[in-house]
């Protein structure tokens, strides 16, 4: 059972949320890729330091969901237009979910989802779509139950590797000129 309410991560947030970042990232990752790969992105993506970026900027949305010591669920999202993700999207303004994870502890706890809740109602009608590497079965099903479905392919590179993610979108029938 989830623990507490989703909310706005604060600033002070921000080394509690790269450390839980640092954890989880490398669950979702392929396990042929190399470790320090993983350590070099979590080291320049995911940092104190990044999340403060993000936490400053109006149009990044940093969710949290706390348990017992610090945060046990994130999601990071954009705001604004992208040139990446599908094609029908792209340049128009849509939110992008970047990152959701929750620590390995608290799965199947109701976490995620109401992480995901929060995504759709902080979007505000604007489409939401993400990238999941295309082996990572268990989001893929997540998603899959929360009405998400695939709307292309994308690249993803991390430590010089590159690997396929599925784009995924929710409601693709709002699409701006659909």
């Amino acid at each position: 059972m989830m623990s507490s309410p989703v909310r706005r991560a604060r600033t002070e947030d921000a080394g509690s949320v790269a450390a839980l970042a640092a954890r989880t990232f490398p669950l979702a990752c392929p396990p042929s890729l190399a470790r320090e790969h993983v350590a070099d992105f979590i080291a320049t993506h995911l940092s104190e330091a990044e999340f403060d970026r993000h936490l400053a900027d109006p149009a990044h949305r940093v969710l949290v969901v706390d348990g017992a010591g610090g945060p046990v669920g994130y999601a990071l999202v954009l705001h604004g237009a992208h040139a990446e993700g599908p094609e029908a999207l792209r340049g128009a303004p849509s939110a992008y979910l970047s990152k959701l994870y929750v620590d390995p502890e608290h799965h199947g706890g109701g976490v995620a989802r109401a992480l995901l809740d929060a995504v759709r109602t902080g979007a505000e009608g604007l489409p939401v779509w993400l990238g999941v590497n295309a082996e990572n079965a268990r989001a893929k099903r997540f998603y899959a139950k929360s009405g998400f479905v695939v709307a292309g392919t994308r690249t993803f590179t991390v430590g010089g590797t590159t690997f396929v993610d599925d784009v995924l979108v929710l409601s693709p029938p709002e699409w701006p000129g659909a």
